[in-house]
C-alpha cells in the first residue's frame, strides 16, 4: 500500500507536500491471512504439496479469491462460498474433526469441493492491512504541514474493497474520501496520462538525502590515524565524507538547479569521480554508513591547474520526473560536466 500527498495547483499541475510512503498492508496482505487459515484447516503439508506440484490450482484459487474479496461487506453477514482445489480436497478427510477441533461448526461447512465460511470469519482477514492503512494515514496526516488536506482519493485494486472504504470513511468523517469507478485501473490510466504530460508534477517531496562524497580536514580528537589522508595540496584530511545537497522529505521543483552548500577543490595529482550518494538518513556523515547508497558517479575530468581558485567548481543537483541530473561548474573557466542518474 503507497500513499502520496498532492496539492494541486492553479496551472492544473501537482504539487507533492508528503514523499511517498507506505507499507505491506495492501490485498496481498489479504491473501496471506486466507493462505495461513487455508494452512490451519487442511495442514501444512497439503498447502506444500499444493504450492510445489499444482501451482496452477494454486494461482486459480487466488484469482477467484480476488474476485470474492469485493463481495465481503461490514454490514451484510452473509457466507461466502470459495473453491477448495482438488489438491485440498483429496487432502480433505480429516476436515471435519478439524472443523469440531477448532470450534467452528456454526462459522464453516466443507461441500464436497466447497467451503463456505461466515462473513465474520472473511472480514477477519482484512484486519491487519485495514487497521496498517488507517494507522498509516492517521500518522501522516496528523502531521502540522498536512492540515489542509481536504480529500482522501482511494485506487488500485484493494480500493474497490467495501471493507476498506467504509474504514477509510469512519476513520476520516472530516475529509471528503473519493473512490473513482474502475479504481482498479485508476493506477494504469494515471501512469499512461503522466506518459504524455511528464509535466504534471511540478514539484516531488525526495524520498531520500542525496549528496556526494567529499574529503574534509582531519581531526585528531575525532579521527583514528587510519582515516587520515593527504591531499596533493598537502592538506589532512578524512575521506569518504557525506556532503548533504538535499534532505529527505524536501519538496524541490522540477527541473530547477539546486546548489550545493559548499564549493569542491580537484586533486591535483589524480582524477577522482563525484560520486553520488542517496540515504536513508536526514544527516549522514560518512559515505560508508550502511544507511548510504551509491547511485552514480560523475568524471569531472583532470584539474585544470595548481592553485585552488584554478581548480575550485560548484556541483548542483536538479531532480526531473524520475531521475537526477548531477552538474560540475568550473568557477573559473564557467567549463560545464554534467551527468543524469535513473533513480528507478
Amino acid at each position: 500500500m503507497d500513499v502520496s500527498v498532492h496539492e494541486k495547483n492553479p496551472d492544473g499541475t501537482l504539487r507533492v507536500l508528503h514523499r511517498p510512503s507506505g507499507g505491506p498492508w495492501g490485498g496481498t496482505t489479504v491473501d496471506n491471512h486466507y493462505i495461513a487459515w487455508l494452512t490451519t484447516m487442511f495442514g501444512i503439508d497439503a498447502m506444500k504439496e499444493l504450492t510445489g506440484k499444482f501451482m496452477v490450482d494454486f494461482l486459480y484459487m487466488l484469482r477467484e479469491f480476488e474476485n470474492k474479496k469485493r463481495t465481503v461487506t461490514p454490514d451484510v453477514n452473509l457466507n461466502i462460498t470459495l473453491r477448495v482445489p482438488f489438491a485440498l480436497n483429496a487432502k480433505s478427510k480429516d476436515i471435519e474433526s478439524q472443523i469440531e477441533r477448532l470450534n467452528l461448526e456454526n462459522d464453516v461447512q466443507f461441500l464436497s469441493d466447497k467451503i463456505r465460511v461466515s462473513a465474520d470469519i472473511a472480514r477477519s482477514w482484512f484486519h491487519e492491512s485495514i487497521d496498517g492503512t488507517i494507522r498509516h494515514l492517521t500518522e501522516i496526516l496528523s502531521e502540522p504541514a498536512m492540515k489542509a488536506v481536504t480529500s482522501i482519493l482511494l485506487v488500485g485494486g484493494f480500493a474497490e474493497s467495501k471493507l476498506m472504504q467504509d474504514a477509510v470513511k469512519t476513520a476520516f468523517k472530516d475529509r471528503t474520501v473519493i473512490i473513482p469507478e474502475e479504481a482498479g485501473l485508476a493506477v494504469l490510466k494515471g501512469a499512461v496520462l503522466f506518459g504524455h504530460r511528464p509535466r504534471l508534477v511540478s514539484s516531488r517531496c525526495v524520498p531520500f538525502t542525496y549528496g556526494y562524497g567529499v574529503a574534509r580536514p582531519f581531526d585528531d580528537s575525532k579521527h583514528s590515524p587510519e582515516q587520515l589522508w593527504v591531499s596533493s595540496y598537502g592538506n589532512r584530511l578524512v575521506d569518504n565524507c557525506f556532503s548533504k545537497v538535499v534532505e529527505i522529505g524536501t519538496s524541490v521543483d522540477v527541473g530547477i538547479d539546486i546548489k550545493a552548500p559548499s564549493t569542491l577543490i580537484l586533486q591535483k595529482d589524480k582524477e577522482r569521480p563525484l560520486s553520488i550518494y542517496a540515504s536513508t538518513n536526514r544527516d549522514p556523515e560518512y559515505t560508508t554508513d550502511p544507511c548510504c547508497t551509491k547511485i552514480g558517479e560523475l568524471n569531472k575530468g583532470k584539474a585544470p591547474g595548481d592553485t585552488y581558485d584554478d581548480n575550485e567548481v560548484q556541483v548542483y543537483f536538479t531532480f526531473g520526473d524520475t531521475e537526477l541530473n548531477a552538474t560540475v561548474k568550473f568557477l573559473k573557466t564557467g567549463k560545464v560536466v554534467s551527468k543524469t542518474i535513473d533513480c528507478l
